[in-house]
């Protein structure tokens, strides 16, 4: 897994990370993004600018708490900006909270800046062409994934963070496990590298560590001054500003210094390089380069409630409280590749005398303080003019006039975002202009096409648009009555009363003079100063209803007549029957009386 990753179920469309790479070191695939680590310089803007918080550093926090779970000899090695990301009253509060936590050493990586500030002094001395510090490990990652042909304009000399780790081996033994802590997402990178397997056990950032002091519930605030396991260091603590790395070698920083240079920020950073590369002569010997803009005291991972100035000025005044000592280099174990301590400058500031130094082979660079580079860049097939074309063509660049350069989509320029698509790290929707133009497109088409009449008007019952099912119903022509006050063509009352009430308005209406009975919704859009009517033609299903009506009417009358006429007919039979009855009972009853009585009768 890479250093930075994204949790896709918290990217959400926005594209505002491949806005803010600076080398588009962003794939999209299913509108989410990921992290293209081939490309990837871990400036980490991509975090700082993450509306969703989609972007996570990786974990090494849970390593290291093994490690001290495993009673493994820990030693920290503290970026000097601390001072600028934890509120202490005292900053060796810091190392009481890092023993506690389970640090056997305590020590700022300042020690390790001095060594390697006095290092770019000595470079120098070599072959005259421009050096570009190498301390930043994203301007490193800068030049080796992008830029590889400036390679050669890198001092070859490692971070402080190596070299101070290097200098703890030396001093508490191999077994020692170095964990740098620090405001730099790029460090677990370069701890990663080979040629520095075995130096850094882990790497923390200030988030890091702060989510830790939390979990053990040590409050900064209640715990007493500690001392570093080194005697203080001085100038080494300005490292993290810009111009940090020349004064801490006792190089100038005057802003007119025609032979040094301090450039930070990626964009200025890349602009410089481009220049080197391109053969000019820019007249510099050392150029400092740090990819934060103010240097590490803006990294991706620094924590506290200050920024910018406010942070410049917490370290400038640490540093100014802190008292001149002398490193405990010079209590190390000594070898023959070991660096002498003493003073060197005339300001009495301590760091590595170049003179006592054992040389690599034509560095005057001491070989324990010697790194490499490597080409790392991606070489990706340029498309063709014609696949190209193919690709702008179906997001609906047709001509180079259709080609807005919006920068929407996170890319400088549509072409630059049609190379994209073609390597398979964008994707056509990406296109902001196009997907809103498809989307009005579909939304005229429906419109057009639909069975419904459609009505727009302004709040001043101005008439905006109709199509063409209203034409029809309405008898009009669109290009008649657009821009005309609907109040001339039909009865306003619904557009005006829904304009009063802001709500939805469903009824049927009537146009005699149109010959149209409508099934009609009324309404406006929200935060919208228009009215929209959809109007259904039910006159047919109108006029069948009312014909069905009177046919039903017509039935009953007449089935309730023959109801009528039929009880006349029952009523006249009945009497028939009843007189006929009666003369047939009396006839009956004499003829039985008669053969009753015989004779007799």
């Amino acid at each position: 897994m890479g250093v930075l990753t994204t949790v896709e179920a918290e990217c959400k469309d926005c594209y505002k990370c491949v806005r803010a790479c600076p080398v588009k070191a962003i794939k999209i695939n299913t509108g989410h993004a990921q992290i293209w680590d081939e490309r990837c310089i871990l400036d980490g803007r991509c975090i700082s600018v993450c509306p969703q918080h989609a972007k996570h550093v990786r974990d090494d926090l849970t390593g290291v708490r093994a490690l001290v779970a495993q009673g493994e000899v820990l030693a920290a090695s503290i970026a000097p900006s601390y001072v600028a990301a934890f509120d202490l009253a005292d900053p060796t509060s810091l190392v009481t909270a890092l023993r506690r936590l389970g640090f056997t050493y305590v020590a700022e990586t300042a020690i390790g800046a001095e060594v390697v500030a006095m290092a770019h002094k000595a470079c120098l001395h070599q072959e005259p062409k421009p050096k570009i510090t190498s301390s930043c490990p994203t301007i490193v990652n800068l030049i080796e994934k992008h830029y590889p042909e400036a390679r050669q304009y890198l001092a070859p000399v490692v971070s402080p963070m190596v070299a101070h780790a290097r200098l703890m081996h030396q001093q508490y033994g191999e077994r020692v496990k170095v964990v740098f802590i620090g405001p730099c997402v790029a460090k677990k990178a370069e701890a990663d590298e080979e040629q520095f397997a075995g130096e850094i056990a882990g790497v923390l950032t200030f988030a890091e560590l702060e989510a830790w002091l939390a979990e053990d519930n040590l409050q900064l605030a209640e715990l007493p001054p500690d001392r570093y396991d080194t005697a203080d260091t001085n100038w080494g603590r300005i490292f993290p500003l810009a111009g940090g790395l020349l004064r801490t070698a006792g190089l100038t920083t005057d802003m007119l210094a025609n032979r040094m240079a301090t450039v930070t920020g990626l964009e200025q950073c890349e602009s410089v390089i481009g220049h080197l590369v391109a053969g000019e002569d820019l007249a510099l010997d050392l150029i400092e380069m740090l990819a934060c803009e103010g240097g590490c005291l803006d990294g991706p991972c620094m924590t506290g409630p200050w920024d910018g100035i406010a942070r410049r000025q917490r370290l400038i005044k640490h540093v100014e409280k802190a008292s001149f000592r002398a490193s405990k280099v010079d209590d190390a174990p000594k070898t023959d590749d070991t660096p002498k301590v003493h003073d060197v400058s005339d300001e009495g500031r301590l760091g590595v005398g170049l003179e006592a130094w054992p040389e690599a082979e034509g560095s005057g660079i001491p070989s324990w303080l010697l790194r490499t580079y490597t080409d790392k860049k991606l070489r990706l097939p340029e498309p063709t003019e014609e696949k190209l074309r193919e690709i702008l063509t179906a997001i609906g660049k047709r001509t180079p006039a259709d080609e807005l350069n919006c920068g929407a989509c996170g890319y400088d320029s549509c072409r630059d975002k049609a190379r994209a698509v073609y390597h398979g790290v964008a994707e056509m929707e990406m296109c902001i202009p196009y997907m809103r133009a498809k989307a009005e497109s579909l939304a005229h088409v429906i419109i057009k096409s639909t069975p419904n009449g459609t009505i727009v008007v302004d709040d001043k019952l101005t008439v905006l648009a109709v199509n063409p099912a209203a034409e029809i119903m309405f008898d009009w022509e669109a290009g008649e009555v657009v821009g005309k006050s609907l109040g001339s063509l039909m009865d306003t009352d619904s557009f005006q009363r829904v304009l009063q009430s802001r709500q939805l308005l469903k009824e049927i209406a009537e146009y005699p003079d149109h010959d149209l009975i409508a099934q009609q919704y009324i309404f406006t859009p929200e935060d919208q100063d228009i009215v929209i009517g959809i109007f259904t033609n039910i006159t047919e299903d109108k006029e069948r209803q009312d014909e069905l009506a009177r046919l039903k009417a017509t039935t009953l009358e007449r089935a309730q007549d023959v109801i009528n006429r039929q009880m006349r007919v029952a009523q006249e039979i009945a009497g028939l029957l009843g007189e006929t009855t009666a003369e047939t009972k009396v006839l009956l009853s004499q003829l039985m009386r008669l053969m009753q009585g015989g004779e007799d009768a």
